[in-house]
């Protein structure tokens, strides 16, 4: 049980590059490169879905340009 607490309470750490995709898969900020550090993640990804509310939000490791699994891609609803 503890694990579960303490996996809910992760902090992110890193660099990120973030998108909001339209159904298709377009970049719906073509000539934006959206970047958040850390917990400013979830911040981003938040006012994105208010946004664009139909969008897919993914999530790339800015140094990799790998996707972030656990956190990408989300659906906005």
């Amino acid at each position: 049980m503890a694990s579960l607490f303490l996996s809910g309470c992760m902090t992110l750490t890193g660099d990120y590059r973030i998108e909001a995709q339209d159904e298709n898969g377009q970049n719906l900020l073509p000539k934006v490169k959206l970047v958040a550090q850390g917990r400013g993640l979830t911040t981003t990804k938040i006012s994105l879905c208010r946004t664009f509310p139909k969008a897919t939000i993914r999530v790339y490791d800015l140094h990799t340009n790998e996707e972030i699994k656990g956190q990408s891609p989300r659906k906005c609803r």
